[in-house]
């Protein structure tokens, strides 16, 4: 079986936008954020495109924490989601997606 997509070529990758990185524990999320912000600083270099604002967010399952990088300056959001309030974590997902395509 082939993957295929419309929008890419054989040995094209596209350019990542958003960073998802497991917190380990629910203690743990300062561990997830230093290496979600080094992989967001990874891709930004790869993408070769500083003025893009990445996006990240730390996750155990059951909560949620979302930030961004642009240029040199990390803001994290210090606010956290959770399942038990899913429409209000879809939505931020779903915004963080739409952030990410606009910059397609």
């Amino acid at each position: 079986m082939k993957l295929e997509s419309p929008h890419l070529q054989v040995g094209e990758c596209q350019k990542p936008y958003f960073i998802l990185v497991e917190a380990k524990k629910e203690s743990a999320f300062d561990e997830g954020w230093g290496q979600c912000l080094a992989e967001m600083i990874a891709v930004q270099r790869l993408n070769n495109e500083p003025e893009q604002t990445i996006f990240g967010s730390v996750s155990n399952g059951a909560m949620w924490q979302f930030g961004k990088l642009k240029l040199e300056r990390f803001t994290q959001n210090k606010f956290f989601y959770t399942i038990q309030e899913l429409e209000r974590l879809l939505a931020a997902v779903n915004y963080v997606f739409k952030q990410c395509e606009l910059q397609l």
